[in-house]
């Protein structure tokens, strides 16, 4: 059978990634009707010979199996935990991030052993080195990745099914032991430590800085937000995820140089697998470099060997090899970009070059000869984007429009920073030739610096991005380049190109019958952001924003608001000026414009506000305020009320008290409970609540809360969407309801 490697590990993959959308139930069911499928399959001749057909029914089966026996036998039992406390003995795995976070897995207690934590650090001088160990009484609560504005499923991808934190106040009652002698992955933690300090300790590091140590070690805790939602607004976030392009640029920088020198051709191929072993190790080992790295090393160990490695092979052999050890693996969005773009390479690109690039090299005149070059540059990067397209969309919610262009003026930029900046902490390394890391930290900055303005020119550009919050442009864009892919196999670049026609046409219809259905809708979104409540409003292209409590109202808005690519908003409100929310306001307004900032209540960060420039300034306590034709506000007694035609909005302040709302304003469609419950919460009627809670506080926060008449949905794990047209109805998306039992 031609390429068995790309029939096992293309169909386990893809059968993962099925997996990983569905339920349990249904995955459990899938397996089933595979398995019957599967041995129905070897009582046909015509199909049990076919050893492709039988490979890859046979591999999507055991994805199937694997995904559901991952999920219950290992992350649905250790989800059980949730909001109980524990004794426990932790082993961390690395240093703590700026977020005061630590990978800890557990060496003792009632948790099984192994298992994979994130340990949430107070931040008060508690800082364990790597393998210490950790013990004492921890909260344990399930991770919530949207909250946390991390993509779907980054916890389990790695390895992660429960959070844990201290039980009593700060760090007080655990205990910090160190170990007798520390394993060899120390020495490769120390290396990465240094490799970050060399970057971010240069005079004047900033963003530069932290896109360098990003694209070159994967660190991404010094990128800035506005550099993230930038590169994803262009279709560039692949070059952010350690991948295919680093480890081939790597190995073939050391190869070039080994032979440069003279070192024998085996040799040579040796010592660049090495290097790349090295790579993936300072990189952290995260699965998208794996997936390059085992790709690098077949074909290194292949020229060693003197066979010429198929590529389709060697990432159908790179991308089992990951997902058979972690089912999980296949939630790493690095890694399904990285996947997806050198699918795209090694399958898109030779029919593009064979239909345009060579025609046009063969051509007898100069100016296409000329021209076939930059073509083929042009595929190159278009076919390494599309596939990708699909991974933005389900991921991060939008699709980039400018994403060819902008590749083709990054990806080359991207991998000299690469290159410039690991030679550069290589030379700083040793003392002796320190002085020789100055030129290359030097060009990597200025690379960084232009990639940087490159991203934030292109995104700037209107229609850059479009947010696909829609569930039609969910479905119809990926069904558009399979049918595409389709045709072309069928019936050639004709079939191609009319398939590509009607699904451009079924998109167009969509978009403008989706345009029709919701012109006068209101869209209310309450985010998963903790005990503080976020609501983004949205109605005909105009945005809304009310933020209180903490920061992570602050934060929760503005990864929405980012994800959805709007820039500006046309009001913020901010109900208590004593609210942290305030003092996060300049966060806020660095990374999303802000047309009118609306405030209730003076409090004890209202100077904070006033030296803040803003396009205008109003306050709610000067009576009601009306805005996009039929809405208005209204402030009483720290209640926020929202008339959007018929439809009323009501958000309870932290601790307040229904009994001071008149009867009238008692009645309400939403009722969004900010914080902790108010009190006599009762009395307010509603057709449907929200309560903004922490998968933390959960539990707490419906132990105050009596059983209500109406759904009350909660933002511990998802956002909540509310839809209405201003007539009294409403539609509820997202959001589970609350069970009191």
């Amino acid at each position: 059978m031609r390429r068995p490697m790309a029939a096992l590990g293309f169909s386990y993959f893809f059968a993962l990634v099925i997996a990983s959308f569905v339920s349990l139930n249904t995955a459990v069911v899938l397996a089933a009707l595979l398995s019957a499928a599967f041995a129905a399959c070897f009582f046909i001749r015509p199909i049990r010979q076919n050893r492709q057909a039988m490979t890859a029914l046979f591999a999507a089966m055991a994805a199937f199996l694997m995904y559901s026996a991952k999920e219950m036998l290992v992350c649905r039992p250790l989800r059980e935990f949730d909001g109980r406390r524990m004794e426990l003995s932790l082993q961390t795995l690395d240093w703590a991030q700026q977020n005061n976070s630590v990978p800890v897995r557990v060496v003792g207690g009632g948790l099984p052993k192994g298992a994979k934590l994130t340990l949430w650090l107070s931040g008060r001088d508690f800082y364990p080195q790597p393998y210490d160990i950790l013990t004492g009484e921890f909260e344990l609560s399930s991770p919530n990745d949207g909250r946390s504005g991390l993509a779907r499923g980054y916890s389990k991808a790695a390895g992660v099914f429960l959070n844990a934190r201290a039980a009593g106040f700060d760090e007080e009652g655990v205990g910090l032991a160190a170990p007798k002698s520390r394993p060899w992955m120390y020495n490769i933690l120390l290396a990465r430590r240094y490799a970050r300090n060399a970057i971010m300790s240069r005079p004047g590091a900033g963003d530069a800085e932290g896109l360098m140590a990003g694209i070159a070690f994967g660190f991404k805790e010094d990128l800035g937000s506005e550099i993230k939602a930038d590169f994803r607004a262009v279709g560039a976030s692949h070059l952010l995820a350690v991948s295919g392009l680093h480890a081939a640029v790597l190995s073939q920088a050391i190869l070039a140089l080994l032979l440069f020198l003279k070192v024998p051709n085996r040799a040579a191929h040796l010592a660049a697998a090495g290097g790349v072993f090295l790579f993936m190790a300072l990189t952290g080992f995260q699965p998208s470099i794996i997936r390059a790295g085992i790709m690098c090393m077949v074909y290194l160990f292949g020229k060693i060997l003197g066979r010429q490695p198929d590529s389709l092979n060697s990432l159908g052999l790179s991308v089992f090899a990951i997902t058979a050890v972690n089912p999980y693996a296949v939630n790493d969005v690095g890694l399904l970009l990285s996947f997806s773009a050198t699918f795209g390479i090694l399958v898109l690109y030779p029919a593009f070059k064979r239909a345009f690039g060579d025609r046009l090299r063969q051509s007898e005149k100069r100016l296409p000869r000329l021209l076939a070059g930059p073509v083929n540059s042009f595929g190159l990067t278009l076919s390494a984007t599309a596939p990708t397209l699909p991974v933005s969309l389900l991921a991060f919610g939008q699709i980039s429009l400018i994403s060819p262009v902008a590749n083709l003026l990054m990806v080359f930029p991207a991998s000299a920073v690469t290159v410039a900046t690991i030679m550069a902490v290589a030379l700083n390394a040793v003392k002796p030739l320190r002085f020789l890391s100055a030129p290359f930290f030097f060009g990597a900055r200025a690379i960084s610096d232009y990639l940087i303005r490159a991203a934030r020119l292109l995104s700037s550009i209107p229609f850059s991005s479009i947010w696909a919050g829609q569930t039609f442009v969910i479905v119809v864009i990926p069904a558009a380049i399979v049918l595409t892919a389709l045709g072309k196999a069928l019936l050639g670049w004709r079939g191609a190109r009319v398939m590509a026609l009607w699904s451009a046409i079924a998109l167009m219809c969509g978009a403008i019958s989706h345009g029709a259905f919701m012109k006068g809708v209101t869209e209310i979104t309450v985010i998963s952001s903790g005990n503080s409540a976020a609501i983004v409003m949205s109605r005909s292209g105009y945005t809304g924003v009310v933020v209180s409590g903490d920061k992570n109202s602050v934060s929760g808005a503005v990864f929405e608001l980012e994800r959805r690519n709007v820039r500006a908003v046309d009001f913020l409100i901010l109900p208590d000026l004593s609210d942290r929310s305030a003092f996060y306001f300049p966060e806020f307004a660095k990374r999303i414009g802000v047309n009118c900032l609306i405030t209730g209540h003076d409090g004890e960060y209202s100077d904070t506000l006033d030296a803040l420039p803003a396009a205008g300034r109003l306050s709610l306590e000067n009576g009601t305020l009306n805005f996009w034709d039929d809405c208005r506000a209204e402030l009483n007694d720290g209640w926020l009320i929202f008339r959007i035609g018929l439809t009323r909005v009501l958000v309870s302040p932290t601790g307040g008290n229904a009994a001071a709302l008149s009867e009238n304003e008692r009645q309400a469609n939403i009722f969004v409970i900010a914080g902790s419950p108010p009190k006599h919460i009762a009395a307010v009627e509603a057709q449907a609540g929200a309560l903004c809670c922490s998968a933390d506080t959960y539990r707490r926060e419906i132990k105050a809360i009596p059983r209500l008449s109406y759904p009350l949905y909660n933002t511990a794990d998802k956002n909540i969407t509310f839809y209405t047209r201003g007539r009294g109805d409403i539609t509820v998306k997202g959001g589970s309801t609350v069970d009191f039992d």
